[in-house]
């Protein structure tokens, strides 16, 4: 076992709330790697289960445990931990997932090559609750496993194609970029990665699957969409929006706008709750966390002017939408004539192939039907020559007998 030492090069953070059954996994995983030049950071959330036992149960002095008084949330728990690594990197890791071997190593060579990256993640393994392949593996693995620029605004609108237990960090960029918003719940990593974006972070990915993601119903990203909804989309006004307009990308704005205008959990809003946030697309007004956020929506009395916006461009929005369904019923009216044109093209050929073909049939049975007269003639011509031959004969015969 290596020494413990006061400057590791990773500090791996482990937030862990009632998962006793799987935090084992997820310590043995880190004790495994190639690179031993690390802390383990546990933040335990006030767990009732015996996870602390299990934790505790480790004899690794580099396992540093910190127990909650009281449940604080995830985004809150992970700050905590942040604050007491001590690693150039921080490593992010669930406490029930775990990793391949070699996954720190794989990472710090790529940091190594370029040495301009801040975030380095994965390509994940999708497990479920047994460790076994998930149902949906290959639904989620198709979406975290993409080859995708995370250094460009367009790729985290609406998405967040990065999976939190397969990154690290560099400390002093996460010092830069600041803490978890301790008032997010749903998408606190979204916020994190677009705010890292916003402060001209660096991300990369290793398109190897060195991550394990087990998915579980007790997830919170598996509860509450709309909080979710709302969480982006804070995430997305406070650092998605300052990177487009810094950039001069007036598609990206647009894109992001059309996100939030056209989202099923939009309706799920009270009506002037949706129309101040879509006011609020094209206000991007001043704001502080996430709780002020809400607060500033749900407040009627705050700038009225919000929900006449708000109700306008969804107004346009719609008649977009609508211009955009009638030329998308024209264009797929038009492939459905071409293609039956082509359809109906090739039946007529065949039909005049086929009208053809019974009349060549027809000339020839025509032309047999001539022979065979013909034939017949001949045939009874020559039967009546013989037939007369014969009488001849008969009555030449029956002569000379009367002479």
């Amino acid at each position: 076992m290596s020494a413990v030492s006061a400057a590791p090069l990773l500090s791996y953070i482990v937030l862990s709330y009632n998962y006793e059954c799987y935090i084992g996994q997820t310590l043995r995983s880190i004790q495994e790697q190639s690179v031993q030049d690390f802390e383990i950071v546990v933040v335990d959330d006030a767990s009732s289960d015996g996870s602390r036992e299990v934790i505790r149960s480790f004899d690794d002095p580099r396992i540093r445990l910190f127990v909650n008084d009281r449940n604080m949330g995830g985004a809150w728990s992970y700050n905590r931990a942040v604050e007491a690594a001590r690693g150039k990197w921080l490593v992010n890791l669930d406490a029930d997932d775990w990793i391949a071997p070699g996954k720190a190593q794989v990472q710090l060579d790529l940091a190594q090559a370029d040495h301009r990256l801040d975030i380095v993640g994965t390509y994940v393994n999708a497990v479920d609750v047994n460790g076994d392949p998930h149902p949906q593996r290959q639904e989620v693995e198709d979406y975290c496993n993409r080859r995708l620029n995370l250094n460009t605004v367009d790729t985290w609108v609406g998405q967040n194609p990065l999976c939190r237990s397969s990154t690290m960090i560099l400390r002093e960029a996460h010092i830069r970029i600041g803490l978890d918003d301790p008032t997010m719940v749903r998408a606190p990593d979204y916020e994190l990665w677009t705010r890292a974006l916003r402060h001209d972070c660096r991300f990369g990915v290793i398109p190897e699957r060195l991550t394990y993601l087990r998915l579980t119903s007790s997830g919170v990203t598996h509860g509450d969409p709309v909080t979710t909804f709302l969480e982006m989309t804070y995430a997305t006004l406070r650092n998605l929006y300052p990177v487009a307009e810094k950039r001069s990308l007036l598609l990206s704005v647009q894109r992001m706008i059309d996100w939030v205008s056209s989202h099923d959990f939009l309706s799920s809003l009270p009506r002037v709750e949706a129309h101040r946030l879509v006011g609020m697309m094209l206000t991007t007004p001043s704001m502080g966390n996430f709780q002020a956020f809400r607060q500033f929506l749900a407040d009627r009395d705050n700038d009225p002017a919000l929900m006449s916006i708000g109700q306008r461009c969804l107004a346009m929005s719609q008649r977009k939408t609508l211009n955009s369904d009638q030329v998308q019923d024209l264009m797929e009216a038009r492939d459905f004539w071409f293609n039956n044109s082509k359809e109906w093209q090739i039946h007529s050929h065949s039909k005049d192939a086929a009208i053809e073909e019974i009349r060549q049939s027809l000339h020839s049975a025509l032309d047999e039907l001539s022979e065979l007269k013909l034939f017949c003639e001949n045939t009874k011509k020559r039967t009546l020559q013989w037939q007369a031959r014969r009488l001849s004969a008969l009555l030449s015969s029956r002569f000379s007998r009367l002479r």
